[in-house]
């Protein structure tokens, strides 16, 4: 199995995150991650209300199509994104006081939270991690996006400042390859939203965690797991700081199940 293919997907992992945090009193957040992890589709057509007649010209008509369908694949992402982004702002709001969010902002304040560890708490994190650095730098290649500001090292900087264009209206749209040559692989944007939720679900999960590593959970683990089956374990009650450390993961190591 790839490396990659070792993660559950953005939505599935929003889905079993709020699962366990929603006993640990997070309520909020697990509000916004069931949301973000229900969504199927965004349900859009680019030229909905058409007053130019252009289905009577094949080529806009192909053009609307195609521009229609790759901005959906967008839209879902987006969507999915934002969602995740508000629980991740929702717990923050949780965890800091009103004044030390003025004074510092909610992501310098995550950012501190994680500079002292000597590792990030998610097991396999810098498989995502690297993923994204390469979907940015590529984004940023192809000019699919535009950053002027200095690049910082922190992830979770990058995708604030991503969230803020799209906030901002300063985000750009990806074209179909055939309409558009400029723009190469515009799956590479959609892809770069797509693990900037898996990030920031990430700093979520590792933001509890980090408040929580003693409290136990009841952990579903065979449902939260593909490989384990529940009847070689009598009892599901397991700690956080080891339920929450591989919650995105497809499989664990049984040999590390206590």
């Amino acid at each position: 199995m790839l490396e990659y293919d070792k993660f559950k997907c953005v939505q599935e992992h929003s889905a079993d995150l709020a699962l366990i945090i929603n006993q640990l009193g997070y309520e909020d957040v697990h509000n916004w991650l069931m949301i973000a992890s229900g969504i199927k589709s965004v349900d859009f057509n680019w030229n909905r209300f058409d007053k130019t007649g252009a289905g009577w010209c094949r080529p806009a008509y192909e053009y609307d199509v195609a521009k229609s369908k790759i901005t959906q694949l967008y839209l879902n992402e987006l969507t999915v994104f934002n969602y995740i982004w508000g629980g991740f702002e929702s717990l923050l709001s949780k965890m800091y006081s009103k004044s030390q969010i003025k004074k510092k902002g909610k992501v310098n304040l995550c950012v501190e939270k994680f500079e002292d560890l000597k590792k990030f708490p998610v097991l396999k994190y810098e498989v995502l991690k690297k993923q994204f650095f390469a979907l940015f730098k590529s984004s940023l290649e192809k000019k699919l996006i535009e950053y002027k500001k200095d690049i910082p090292k922190e992830e979770i900087r990058i995708i604030y400042n991503i969230r803020n264009k799209f906030a901002h209206g300063d985000l750009e749209f990806p074209e179909d390859m055939e309409y558009n040559g400029n723009l190469i692989y515009p799956t590479n944007l959609i892809k770069l939203i797509n693990y900037s939720s898996r990030v920031v679900i990430c700093h979520i999960q590792s933001l509890i965690f980090l408040s929580n590593r003693n409290n136990t959970v009841y952990s579903y683990l065979s449902e939260l797991f593909t490989n384990v089956d529940i009847d070689d374990y009598g009892d599901d009650l397991f700690q956080v700081d080891f339920i929450l450390p591989r919650l995105h993961l497809k499989e664990i190591d049984k040999n590390e199940i206590p």
